[in-house]
């Protein structure tokens, strides 16, 4: 079953004890099954309605990532003010495994794939209230769909940024943004979300 963002799933999960995270959990029968693992998920509807996702997004906004982390919040959505630098740089996981943030279960997938990958794609960006020393972040983007972009365009890697909507005049970006079990200071970019940008409504005069 392929799941894509804005589905709504149903799946049974069990608190992960080797992480205390609160936002931590895995598939019941995650390592048992690995094999079958995707018989548990069960894709129950849809989000189409784009005020809808706009609505989940900004209903969870943070202003700052540092906000996140002085919380001892895993997860959160963050809105870039200003996109300074958007930029290829060195994976010091090249040839590696590395562990996904929170999704102790595709722990073995994922290797297969960043792992691969001389360059990732970072974020330099400040938020609405930055609250870091140096005014900006600059983080590792980890989206699955960046990667892929990568490979089937590798003489083009610029190309995925345009793909993200990056340089779109219509739409609006935010982040979804998560640490990791043994960095828990360190945030990642687990996903862009792009968002159509709203109507600004037309004043009417009554004369």
């Amino acid at each position: 079953m392929g799941v894509s963002r804005w589905d709504v799933i149903s799946v049974d999960v069990e608190k992960n004890v080797a992480d205390t995270r609160n936002e931590s959990w895995k598939i019941v029968g995650s390592r048992e099954n690995w094999d079958y693992l995707e018989d548990s998920v069960r894709k129950v509807g849809r989000v189409k309605n784009s005020d809808q996702r706009r609505e989940i997004v900004t209903d969870n906004l943070t202003s700052c990532v540092s906000e996140l982390n002085n919380n001892h919040i895993s997860l959160g959505f963050i809105k870039p003010q200003i996109i300074h630098k958007m930029y290829f740089g060195k994976n010091d996981q090249y040839g590696k495994p590395i562990q996904l943030p929170l999704l102790e279960s595709y722990a073995k997938e994922w290797p297969k794939v960043k792992y691969d990958y001389e360059l990732e794609p970072r974020l330099k960006y400040s938020c609405e209230q930055c609250q870091t020393k140096q005014g900006f972040h600059d983080q590792v983007i980890l989206e699955w769909g960046f990667y892929e972009g990568m490979r089937k365009n590798p003489d083009n890697l610029e190309q995925v940024w345009e793909n993200a909507q990056f340089l779109s005049d219509e739409h609006e970006i935010f982040l979804f943004v998560g640490n990791q079990q043994n960095r828990r200071n360190s945030y990642v970019i687990i996903s862009v979300i792009r968002l159509k940008k709203q109507e600004k409504p037309t004043t009417k005069s009554m004369f």
